[in-house]
């Protein structure tokens, strides 16, 4: 009976350390995340990735649910996205929820420049889990910054 209770007292601390050990979500949002569209994002595709998971399911207005590989999600749309003059986003504010230890949601502010266009609100819904001791976003959704308290 000892040994059981001793075990499950280490597991207990063991979960206890891990889910402390695990990454400030809305510095991680906010600091390794957001700061890599400000500037010259274009550049920083390849760091932007790398804070997705492999695949990305995004809730569309409609109601539509898709499943897209991480690359095909953000590194073509970025490309036309260039190509039609877009500069960079900022974010002007962040809203974080967090939903369990290993669970995150974000809704986000963004104000997007474009060469020779006036600037752009726009703002998004972020589903991120705790994968492999890191935050990886999962899921998107475009939201109406109105609509949910975003100014």
């Amino acid at each position: 009976m000892r040994a059981i209770t001793l075990s499950l007292l280490m597991l207990a601390a063991a979960f206890s350390l891990s889910v402390s050990a695990a990454p400030d979500a809305e510095r991680w949002y906010i600091e390794d995340y957001a700061s890599l569209w400000a500037g010259k994002p274009g550049d920083n595709i390849d760091a932007m990735l790398a804070h997705y998971a492999d695949k990305v399911i995004t809730h569309e207005d409609d109601g539509e649910i898709s499943v897209t590989p991480k690359q095909a999600w953000l590194a073509e749309p970025m490309a036309e996205w260039l190509a039609e003059g877009w500069l960079e986003a900022k974010l002007k504010k962040v809203e974080t929820d967090q939903l369990n230890a290993s669970t995150v949601s974000f809704k986000a502010i963004w104000v997007d420049r474009y060469d020779g266009a006036p600037d752009e609100m726009s703002c998004g819904w972020y589903l991120a889990d705790l994968i492999d001791g890191r935050w990886q976003f999962t899921a998107y959704a475009d939201i109406d910054c109105a609509a949910h308290g975003l100014q």
